[in-house]
């Protein structure tokens, strides 16, 4: 019995989204001691794909030759610039061809820019890199992209955030071909999370999670989040924009998709993380310099949107922090 898993690597493809998801079923195979999984790279024409860090991989089939790959599994490698990628008419039949003779089917980060151009993902719950989450949305609206999540299955598809994500996928898809101790065993070898203890959020920085919409909401974004220590509530928000809070709540659901008081939240939360990241300051501090009304508070809102304590995610931080190495001696002489 055997499991026939194929990757389609686009020109340009980031190379840790097709290597990484491969690693994680060959260590399967090595655990097993025997090829549970066949692995197959597919290029889009031709043997050669030349990766974003310019590396070139050898593909096993193209596009305009897979008449004889059957995969159990079809997987879709993002790119840097999936964005702008174009693909023929000749290049989506291919891949709707794959996608039906599969068990199931889906994409690593940005792939799922390129699968939803089939209409595949249609009506799905799907994810993908959290930085092109709202393209995906606006592009395809009949889409519901939950730009928070590693990984999601609905129905055949799977689908999983940016780069090393396709590892939580792949050793997701482990655990429902071979069960949950091998899978484990795949993270232990692997040194990495079985569970990672954080969604995409913890790795959304300010910068592009913050401002959204119409130029007058992002002035109140950058104001709110400058003075986000002093804003006690929603009405502060709706007196600096002259609007009220009814009004203000209306626009924020349709620019951003959340209320202000949420909107608010995140925020706090966003500064909480950065401060306990940069900063050794007691909780109380911390939660004062975000707007919190004490540390009790803080600790749930916290923990309902990033399912960890403050003190957790410290205790986290400090582990990655003081990660234990070793010198070489004869590179420091």
């Amino acid at each position: 019995m055997s499991h026939t898993i194929a990757i389609l690597a686009v020109p340009g493809v980031q190379l840790l989204d097709v290597g990484g998801p491969i690693d994680v079923f060959a260590e399967a195979n090595r655990i097993l001691g025997r090829q549970f999984y066949r692995l197959y790279v597919v290029s889009v024409s031709g043997s050669a794909v030349q990766a974003s860090s310019g590396v070139r991989l050898t593909a096993d089939f193209s596009l305009t030759d897979i008449s004889e790959l059957v995969p159990d599994t079809f997987l879709i490698a993002g790119a840097p610039g999936m964005s702008g990628y174009t693909p023929e008419s000749n290049v989506l039949a291919g891949i709707t061809d794959l996608c039906e003779k599969s068990e199931r089917f889906g994409s690593v980060c940005t792939g799922a820019l390129l699968l939803a151009l089939t209409g595949k993902l249609n009506g799905k719950q799907v994810t993908t890199h959290w930085n092109c989450a709202e393209l995906l949305s606006i592009r395809h609206p009949e889409i519901v992209v939950e730009s928070d999540a590693l990984f999601i299955a609905d129905g055949r598809v799977r689908t999983a955030a940016g780069v090393t994500s396709g590892l939580d996928l792949a050793l997701r898809l482990v655990e429902e071909d071979l069960g949950r101790e091998i899978a484990a065993e795949v993270a232990d070898q692997l040194v990495m999370f079985f569970r990672r203890p954080v969604n995409q959020s913890h790795f959304v920085r300010r910068s592009q999670l913050s401002l959204n919409g119409r130029s007058a909401l992002q002035d109140l974004q950058r104001w709110a989040i400058q003075n986000i220590k002093e804003i006690g509530s929603v009405s502060m928000l709706a007196q600096y924009i002259n609007l009220s809070e009814r009004h203000l709540t209306r626009i924020f659901r349709q620019e951003i998709g959340l209320t202000p008081a949420q909107w608010l939240e995140r925020e706090r939360v966003s500064k909480a993380r950065l401060l306990i990241e940069k900063e050794k300051l007691p909780a109380k501090k911390i939660a004062a310099e975000c707007g919190f009304s004490g540390p009790d508070v803080m600790r749930r809102v916290f923990s309902r949107l990033t399912g960890m304590t403050p003190a957790a995610y410290r205790k986290m931080v400090g582990q990655q922090e003081d990660f234990p190495t070793k010198v070489c001696p004869k590179l420091t002489e």
